[in-house]
């Protein structure tokens, strides 16, 4: 039997003509061993007599088609070389946690096995489920049934579901639910390319090749997943996964992106497309050092606090991110006076200042009566700030005010407050779209990489 659990997994799209070639072989293979086999069935239905009259002179080499026209060989279950007839195509999938496989095995009529497929799939989005595995499979066998040009198959399955694909009582467009839609679609144009194509349930125990195909594959491979990040294989003792929407990275890729996330000023999320899921402190502790431990917590606390309620320490060497209403409460359960003058404690420094001026505590002196004697040049330094902005191309962000500068890439920011706009002319960007016409990026700032490469390890 021709056996493609590796092989045909291994074709790529940039090896279009090598996987061509290896499909020719495949069916060049398989039609020898059907002309063989049928040779073979016609003789052992041969009579007697006639073996005993041109059996030393029966001679038939493959390619001359002489084979084809005997009823013999057409009750085995054989038409002709080119075009093969009456084969059964038995597909199951398997799926056990993040790991899954497929396996399909193509058989004669009288179950000799021509043909085999193992493979794995990495099973991490929450899409894959057990139908989808077994639609999955169905796809495979019906892929290689018609690249080998086998036109009249029978399907054999122990899943009802998959069995109705085939039959032709199946209403697609009644029972397809949308999480499987595309993979029905890609059934029906399979079907199409089939003479007659056609379905059997069996119990399961008559797919015993076929799941022993599909474990055989995903023990082969039992211990690794390929990382959707870097698409690195990868042993699943090394694998990172989301607890609430099960999506899953190796633990190079997790921490190099919470690493950037927090030096960003923000608060990591799944990695996935359109997956907002938040990551858990707890369990990124796995892979993350001490400091970034640390600056994760700090992150966590300040996403929790309003940005109305936001104040920093002003002791030059705190500046701890504090909450007013934490600092009220901290206040009436001390010893420390003068809520009405604004006073505060920092329960980080224990330093007392002033919630309102946002400076050190000013005594028993009133706010406005600090402000009349020691103006702070608030004005000035916006001036400046704005000045240093302007000279430096740095931008505002519309929602927090905090500055933003582009370091490289495009124009498309996302602030720490999660608010996104265009860095050149401040619009907001909705659902992942802008709402204005400037360009989306600068040549210069996209090739920053090229000029200073940054090395391999």
């Amino acid at each position: 039997a021709l056996n493609a659990s590796r092989l045909y997994g291994a074709v790529s799209p940039t090896k279009s003509a090598a996987a061509e070639a290896e499909a020719k072989r495949w069916q060049l293979d398989l039609s020898i061993q059907i002309h063989d086999r049928s040779l073979a069935c016609e003789i052992l239905s041969m009579p007697e007599d006639k073996w005993c009259e041109i059996g030393n002179n029966l001679n038939r080499p493959y390619g001359e088609g002489s084979s084809s026209s005997s009823n013999q060989h057409q009750a085995c279950g054989f038409r002709s070389n080119q075009q093969f007839f009456g084969c059964r195509v038995y597909v199951k999938g398997l799926i056990d946690g993040l790991a899954g496989g497929i396996g399909v095995a193509i058989c004669d009529s009288i179950g000799n096995l021509l043909f085999e497929l193992g493979k794995t799939f990495s099973g991490e989005d929450r899409q894959w489920n057990a139908l989808c595995v077994e639609m999955k499979a169905l796809i495979e066998g019906l892929s290689i049934a018609v690249m080998l040009g086998l036109n009249r198959v029978t399907i054999l399955t122990d899943n009802n579901l998959l069995y109705l694909h085939v039959s032709p009582l199946f209403q697609f467009e009644i029972m397809v639910k949308s999480n499987v839609a595309t993979l029905s679609d890609e059934i029906k144009l399979l079907l199409r390319k089939l003479t007659q194509p056609c379905a059997t349930l069996v119990p399961e125990k008559d797919l015993e090749l076929a799941s022993a195909i599909a474990r055989n594959a995903m023990a082969f491979n039992v211990n690794r997943i390929s990382c959707s990040i870097c698409f690195e294989d990868t042993y699943m003792n090394q694998m990172f996964q989301i607890s609430y929407c099960l999506h899953s990275y190796c633990v190079s890729c997790m921490l190099k992106h919470v690493e950037f996330k927090l030096l960003q000023g923000t608060l990591p999320r799944c990695p996935h497309v359109y997956c907002n899921s938040e990551l858990k402190l707890d369990s990124c502790k796995k892979f993350l050092t001490s400091e970034l431990s640390d600056l994760m917590n700090q992150r966590l606390k300040e996403a929790s606090i309003p940005v109305e309620e936001r104040i920093y320490c002003p002791c030059p060497t705190c500046s701890t991110l504090l909450s007013i209403t934490e600092l009220q409460t901290f206040i009436g359960s001390s010893d420390f006076v003068d809520d009405e003058l604004g006073a505060r404690k920092c329960p980080k420094c224990s330093g007392i200042f002033c919630v309102k001026c946002k400076v050190p505590w000013h005594g028993n002196m009133s706010c406005r009566d600090f402000l009349r004697l020691n103006p702070i040049p608030r004005e000035e330094e916006d001036n400046k700030l704005k000045s240093l902005a302007t000279q430096n191309l740095w931008r505002q962000c519309p929602k927090c005010n905090h500055m933003v500068s582009l370091a490289e890439g495009c124009y498309h920011i996302t602030c720490r407050c999660r608010h996104e706009f265009c860095y050149t002319c401040g619009a907001e960007w909705k659902n992942r779209r802008s709402s204005c016409t400037c360009p989306l990026w600068d040549e210069r700032n996209i090739v920053y990489d090229r000029r200073n490469p940054i090395p391999r390890r």
